[in-house]
């Protein structure tokens, strides 16, 4: 089964993260796949906009904690730890990068809760709807680590400094409806209604030629993104930092164990 399902045989294309047994969590080849698909789809002449979804209830519970895990058991807590800084993050960061910076437009279409890297996928984008079902939550925190893909970031850019300082430091989840007033999302529509509101929305993105619209997006762009460049080198040196402290460690390996022991009793 293909973990990451792409379709570029319409003038809207998408992009489908396809791991719903595992909510749609990446790994780093999972989210390397998930870059690269947004990337040829801006390379494919006759698709003038992407739609980013998820298979099932989830859109992404961001990473597959329970491959970390399998890295823990077979190269120990440091391994974990370099295996993080080395290749984890490094590839979030890259995939971030491709949706921020892609040419053509990117809709988000969350289709049910987004957290960590996955709220952050969908803020990368251009504009994002949510099924009425979604939920949202910057949860890096509960692992002692700051967003790693650009969140601390891209919130306060759409939801205001006090509104997502508070989300960034708490965890906390909000709903489709909360997530629309603070503008985390631009539209929120029936789970069935999902699908045409975000092909309607890239319709309307691509109305102009698709270089316009990539000249147009660069320009708005272009004070933020040395920003955001810069705010994910801090992000990605603040976590190696902090994965190097006990208390943070200990979050990591914690968070690991209680999910690993939760699907060990669903299996």
């Amino acid at each position: 089964m293909d973990e990451v399902v792409v379709d570029g045989t319409d003038v809207i294309g998408s992009v489908r993260l396809n791991r719903p047994e595992r909510g749609n969590s990446v790994t780093p080849a999972v989210v390397t796949e998930l870059g690269d698909a947004v990337q040829r789809l801006c390379d494919t002449d006759a698709v003038r906009a992407v739609v980013l979804t998820g298979t099932g209830s989830v859109f992404c519970a961001g990473a597959d904690v329970r491959e970390m895990y399998d890295v823990y058991q077979g190269d120990g807590p440091d391994g974990l730890m370099s295996y993080l800084a080395d290749v984890w993050m490094p590839a979030v960061q890259r995939t971030v990068r491709l949706i921020w910076g892609a040419p053509k437009p990117v809709v988000a279409a969350f289709n049910g809760a987004a957290t960590a890297g996955g709220l952050d996928f969908g803020l990368a984008c251009d504009v994002r709807v949510a099924a009425s079902t979604a939920r949202f939550a910057e949860s890096y925190v509960n692992l002692g680590m700051v967003p790693v893909a650009g969140g601390a970031f891209l919130l306060p850019l759409v939801a205001g400094l006090p509104a997502a300082t508070r989300l960034l430091a708490s965890g906390a989840f909000v709903d489709a409806e909360r997530a629309l007033s603070l503008g985390i999302v631009n539209e929120v529509c029936a789970p069935d209604e999902l699908d045409a509101c975000a092909r309607e929305l890239a319709a309307e993105l691509a109305h102009g030629p698709a270089e316009t619209f990539a000249q147009t997006k660069t320009i708005a762009r272009g004070v933020s993104t040395p920003a955001f460049e810069a705010a994910l080198r801090d992000s990605l040196n603040a976590n190696i930092a902090l994965i190097a402290r006990p208390e943070v460690r200990e979050r990591i390996l914690s968070v690991m164990e209680r999910f690993s022991t939760s699907a060990a009793r669903r299996a």
